[in-house]
């Protein structure tokens, strides 16, 4: 991927007119400009950072590569990474890994003013996505302090062999006054004096209760939760010289209360790993799923708070609230499970898994069944009927189960891939656009979709559904992934 900031044309913000020798006010503002492309109103804080130019100045964090308002007035700017970033992702600043940080527009329907986007980190090995705040001031914040979170080592689900968490003095870089400048009152001081860098965390504390950063702080505090001695130090060798299947390790690691006794005592005599390792004490349930469940109201649209809630719920045998929860979970796309870094993973792996950690628990435990599935999620189905990036409420949770799993044989992806576009179909001939356009998001980012080649086809559709349904923001990032794709991969 080409540097976006050598990929800029011929300025034309309003300090184009300075070095060009016309009138001062010979161009229109950035902010103005890009609001008029977009069709989104940007909030006061990401108006500032282009129309200040923050961006020209180099950051201080890992996201230090900003994307130029130059390059994001292209029909085709280079940064945009279709298909793996969805279609309503917006490229603003990446990191020198090839990950970025993202304005994601919400809901067309309900999409007005500030609140028509959030701020998401997209990994660009696999496409999962986090939210790291309601605006950008925020999300470089989490930029900042994340290397000082719990289980900051295990911020990538592959570390990074670059330590890029470059601390600075106050004052002495753009990007640390600019973050200040625009973040909320109540935690403005935290940010100017930099108190993740001195000795004790009551400032995460205080940046929870302002609802700055929260959805991924909490998801640093329960990776910490979950984390423990057997999974950091048994390798795979260990569990293949042992004859232990690998996946079974990660399932157990999951949650050391459900590791054999005589496991445990194996990896003892062996040598593998001290007692202590196996200690289910490392781990704190009941913590995590009350950080799950304030995650899980925030965001919803978010596989990995609802999967673990449920998982907590069952395992105290709440099989009601872990329906439910996990019902919820299975509305959610993929791309937000977080599973290698939560350490989901087993249940989507192997012989028995599931393409949804949800999925497999509602199909492997009986008492999660009740006689109709679809009459459980009411108080959830209102939570994600107007989200972009989950499966629509109107969505039969049976038949969707079906699909995942795929009696018939053949692919999962491209069975649901099917699924939804019949759906989309019915919808548009109803008169339910909106629906329509939901259905067309799941089809190729609930799973993922295969062939690649299928995007093209996929893209070209939601174009021409925004349009009827008259999410005309939604339209033209859409527009601007097809053409992307067509121009990287030639389809």
């Amino acid at each position: 991927m080409s540097d976006p900031l050598d990929d800029a044309e011929t300025p034309s913000g309003p300090n184009a007119s300075v070095q060009s020798g016309q009138s001062l006010d010979a161009a229109p503002k950035w902010s103005d400009q890009l609001q008029e492309r977009f069709a989104v109103t940007l909030q006061p804080d990401l108006a500032s950072w282009f129309d200040d130019e923050v961006w020209r100045s180099p950051g201080n964090g890992e996201f230090v590569v900003a994307v130029s308002p130059e390059t994001l007035l292209k029909s085709v700017p280079d940064p945009v990474w279709p298909p793996l970033m969805p279609p309503n992702f917006l490229p603003l600043v990446g990191s020198h890994a090839g990950d970025w940080l993202c304005l994601r527009l919400s809901d067309g329907e309900t999409a007005t003013g500030a609140a028509a986007y959030d701020l998401c980190h997209w990994y660009h090995g696999g496409g999962d996505w986090l939210p790291w705040g309601n605006s950008l001031a925020e999300a470089l914040l989490f930029d900042q302090i994340l290397p000082f979170l719990p289980a900051s080592d295990h911020r990538h689900a592959i570390p990074s062999p670059m330590d890029n968490a470059r601390s600075v003095q106050p004052g002495t870089n753009a990007w640390q006054d600019w973050m200040t400048r625009w973040l909320p009152e109540a935690v403005r001081r935290i940010a100017q004096e930099q108190r993740w860098q001195s000795e004790g965390t009551g400032w995460i504390d205080d940046l929870l209760n302002a609802g700055v950063c929260g959805v991924a702080i909490g998801c640093q505090l329960v990776i910490d939760e979950l984390s423990n001695e057997l999974t950091r130090h048994l390798m795979p060798a260990d569990a293949n010289r042992m004859g232990i299947a690998w996946n079974d390790i990660m399932r157990w690691g999951f949650d050391l209360r459900t590791l054999p006794v005589e496991i445990a005592n194996r990896l003892q005599e062996e040598g593998a790993v001290q007692p202590g390792a196996m200690d289910p004490a490392q781990q704190n349930w009941p913590r995590i799923e009350s950080i799950c469940e304030r995650i899980h109201a925030l965001a919803p649209e978010l596989a990995w708070a609802a999967e673990l809630l449920g998982y907590c719920r069952l395992q105290r045998s709440d099989f009601s609230g872990a329906t439910v929860a996990f019902l919820a979970s299975m509305r959610c796309s993929v791309f937000t499970d977080q599973s290698v870094r939560l350490r989901t993973h087993w249940a989507t792996s192997g012989a028995e898994g599931m393409a949804k950690f949800g999925a497999y628990w509602l199909c492997r435990e009986s008492k999660l069944r009740p006689e109709s599935w679809d009459s459980s999620i009411d108080q959830c189905a209102a939570n994600l009927a107007a989200i972009a990036n989950a499966v629509p409420a109107s969505i039969s949770m049976s038949e969707y189960l079906d699909c995942l799993q795929n009696r018939e044989g053949g692919s999962v992806r491209s069975r649901l891939t099917t699924f939804f576009l019949e759906r989309a179909d019915q919808k548009t001939a109803s008169g339910q656009h909106a629906e329509a356009v939901r259905c067309l998001y799941a089809a190729g980012w609930d799973l993922g979709t295969e062939p690649m080649t299928l995007y093209a086809e996929l893209l070209g559709r939601l174009v021409d559904v925004t349009q009827v349904a008259g999410w005309t923001s939604h339209e033209i990032l859409a527009r601007m992934h097809r053409d992307c794709f067509r121009k990287r991969y030639g389809i």
